[in-house]
């Protein structure tokens, strides 16, 4: 049986798992007719309307649990659909106006968080590897820190949770279709509504385009959405969710400015800055392209069961496809010979499975005449994932060969060919990794509410068992007695976490959070590595929500510290050895705010410093003290949006301004080990240059302008919005390295019923 065939099997036991447990629940309760309110009893779903103002009060990220964000121990944030579409985020790569978040990439899906890396997201609670389009986007949840490790293992960073639009029994149908700068079409189509008369079935229909150009000559992005959601919900009150997405990004990618280098200059002093001449310069010509797709299937079955018992039933399965082809970037430019160096053209495939399956049982029952208010929840759950990825490159001989391939690239006079893959030229394999990860899981929380719900106290441990396995192909081809057996990593981990939230007054509320997490590296078993990543952190401050939950603000600290980082140590007669010696620490304050000042005037925005650095770093002195990379101290970003019924109805006024802080982009490369003749050889105690050269600050402002409008005797809501993106035409490098988006002018026209 494939992989493929495996996880979908999963998923559909889950599904006949929850109609079995459905049959069971209507012997206990009566039938009857349902609308559509009787999801919004599900203790695990957010369902409060939207009022286009961003405002969202409630959060199932960070606790499992529909939770009041007042309430939460710690800090999670809330993007709404209506900020993204009023704001023209035609792509979701940018979350510049929540605090501490930076540097999103939606292909891979890495994102910086609190000067940490996170290598992955979440999709309605799931395991995602990158993708994800804004058309059937309801809302993105992040949630900040190693409290994110309530859904097992992550970096310290925290977790981006896309939380998808669910069917309604109300029929709306809304199509749009968006054009400007950079040669930008964008088209949008969403439906839903009943399914029959019987008011228990309801579907959500999205498909989305998107495609635009860059200034680099020949770069592109085109992107393909469709997702299909249908919700049965049963006579015992309960509800099953059944979804399938599939997303396709096809790109010709831009590449990361490459560094100005003099070869013949002293080692120390070989990276002179960054060639900014060349942001436009494309690197790898026509023939070029990273594409990824991925498929995947949600099924939810949600029920409460009475008055103290909740249930939930997920699970999940997907596929994810990668292909890259001549799409590595040199990262040198040497200004004498005027060439980029050390091109190498390959073809790389990534094929991903996954699947997973998970139980949540919530009991929520008061005790002692109502003065304790308990919710406990109990977690089960199993996952598995496997990774295959090849890469065949030029052999040298090719690759130096002018007349096949330039390695060096004139930049004065580009020379693109580039040989079409066929497997008896590209002979060089560099990597043929295959790895698997089994996960057995569990989360057990209790929360109290007491003092007349004046103090909340949470406490909760995540317990995970893992497997690794890890198969180097390449090694073994290339010397098939180096690896005879399979690389194994096993690890079992707690995860605990405890937190208070304090209502100073009912209104203004004392937080305070303590969680660990894990990180286990499947590459670490070939290190002979056999114990992950470990970070513990606090979080503390306050939350408030005046008028009537109008205005909600977070302002609170953090300090995050990380050990058994992967670090290379020097061993006996100067030999290298690899450890898990390395410490990281992350410490930083935040400010979030949504607030409706009026019904007219929403205001939102966000402040985050943060002071990451490395502690230890094994043999490797020059870069204690050092900021991560891509790390920028200081972002801030705030919007409005107006709605200007005093001049004409359904005119609204958005505009909104991000700030990102100066940044180091490759701080911790580029070390220089000291010689043989040195007493102090192998050590790294200084680096090429490029550890020292800065990105700089800037600054971007966008402005919206819409107008919705009814004609008379028509059914029909028509829509048209202008966005003006980069208002002051800033010239910036954003924080990947890569030129950021000039001024841009773009119009939509929408229609809805």
């Amino acid at each position: 049986m494939t992989r493929i065939s495996l996880h979908l099997s999963w998923a559909l036991a889950v599904v006949n798992f929850t109609l079995g447990l459905e049959l069971s629940a209507q012997t206990l309760k009566p039938s009857g007719a349902l609308n559509e309110d009787t999801v919004k009893l599900s203790e695990f779903t957010v369902t409060e309307s939207s009022d286009n103002s961003y405002v969202a009060s409630e959060s199932v990220t960070g606790t499992r649990v529909r939770t009041p964000i007042k309430d939460l121990t710690f800090t999670v944030n809330v993007i709404t659909s209506e900020f993204l579409q009023d704001f023209a985020y035609f792509e979701i790569n940018d979350l510049g106006y929540t605090s501490s978040v930076n540097n999103f990439d939606n292909g891979g899906g890495n994102v910086n968080i609190r000067g940490y890396g996170a290598t992955s997201y979440l999709r309605n609670g799931f395991l995602r590897l990158g993708l994800v389009d804004r058309v059937n986007v309801d809302r993105i949840e992040v949630i900040k820190g190693p409290a994110a490790a309530i859904y097992g293992m992550t970096t310290p960073a925290g977790m981006v949770n896309i939380i998808t639009k669910r069917p309604k029994n109300r029929l709306t149908q809304s199509f749009s279709l968006a054009g400007g700068s950079y040669g930008t079409t964008r088209g949008d189509f969403n439906a839903t509504g009943p399914i029959g008369t019987s008011g228990r079935d309801s579907y959500a229909l999205s498909a989305g385009f998107h495609e635009r150009n860059y200034d680099t000559p020949w770069a592109m992005t085109r992107s393909k959405t469709g997702s299909l959601a249908v919700q049965h919900i049963f006579a015992s009150r309960g509800s099953l969710l059944v979804e399938f997405e599939w997303i396709a990004r096809h790109t010709n990618p831009i590449g990361a400015i490459p560094f100005r280098s003099i070869a013949n200059a002293p080692a120390t002093a070989r990276i002179q800055g960054l060639a900014s001449e060349l942001k436009n310069f494309s690197q790898n010509g026509p023939d070029s392209e990273q594409n990824r797709d991925v498929a995947s299937l949600n099924v939810a079955y949600e029920n409460r069961l009475s008055n103290v018992w909740s249930l939930r039933v997920g699970g999940a399965a997907f596929h994810r496809h990668s292909l890259a082809f001549n799409n590595g970037n040199s990262t040198t430019f040497d200004v004498l010979t005027r060439r980029l160096t050390g091109r190498t053209a390959s073809k790389a495939w990534i094929s991903e499975d996954g699947a997973a399956g998970q139980i949540d049982v919530l009991a929520h029952y008061k005790l002692f005449s109502g003065r304790l208010d308990n919710k406990t929840l109990f977690t089960a759950d199993h996952s598995q994932y496997w990774k295959y990825n090849p890469t065949k490159q030029l052999p040298s001989a090719v690759n130096n060969n002018g007349n096949f391939f330039a390695a060096s690239l004139n930049v004065d006079n580009p020379d693109y060919r580039v040989p079409a893959f066929a497997a008896d030229v590209y002979t060089n394999l560099s990597r043929k990794l295959v790895s698997r990860v089994d996960v057995n899981g569990g989360f057990l929380r209790q929360q109290v509410t007491l003092l007349n719900n004046r103090l909340i106290a949470v406490a909760g441990t995540r317990v995970d068992n893992v497997t690794f396995n890890f198969w180097d192909k390449a090694a073994a081809a290339a010397n098939p007695a180096s690896l005879t057996t399979i690389n194994k990593f096993h690890d079992f981990q707690f995860s605990p976490m405890v937190g208070v939230n304090y209502k100073l007054t009912p209104a203004l509320a004392f937080y305070a959070n303590r969680s660990n997490s894990f990180s286990p590296n499947a590459q670490r078993a070939s290190s002979g590595l056999n114990a992950s990543e470990t970070a513990h952190g606090v979080d503390y401050g306050f939350k408030a929500a005046f008028f009537d939950d109008k205005l909600q603000f977070t302002l609170g600290g953090y300090y995050i510290d990380r050990t058994g980082v992967t670090a290379t140590e020097v061993g006996v007669n100067g030999a290298t050895v690899t450890t898990s010696a390395g410490n990281q620490n992350a410490k930083g304050a935040e400010l979030d705010f949504t607030w409706r000042v009026t019904r007219d005037l929403t205001l939102l925005g966000g402040y985050g410093y943060v002071t990451a650095r490395t502690v230890a770093n094994g043999r490797d002195l020059d870069s204690i003290g050092r900021r991560p990379a891509k790390l920028p101290a200081v972002t801030y970003g705030a919007a409005m949006k107006y709605q200007l019924g005093s001049l004409l109805p359904g005119l609204a006024l958005n505009a909104g301004l991000t700030f990102t802080g100066q940044t180091f982009p490759d701080s911790l490369a580029g070390g220089i080990n000291e010689g043989a003749s040195s007493p102090q050889r192998g050590y790294t105690l200084s680096h090429d240059g490029r550890r020292t050269l800065s990105l700089p600050s800037y600054t971007l402002v966008d402005l919206g302008l819409s107008y919705r409008f009814r004609p008379a005797a028509s059914k029909l809501t028509q829509g048209m919005r202008f966005n003006i993106k980069n208002l002051a035409d800033a010239d910036y490098i954003d924080t990947g390295k890569k030129a950021g988006d000039r001024r841009g002018f773009y119009l939509s026209y929408s229609i809805s019923h």
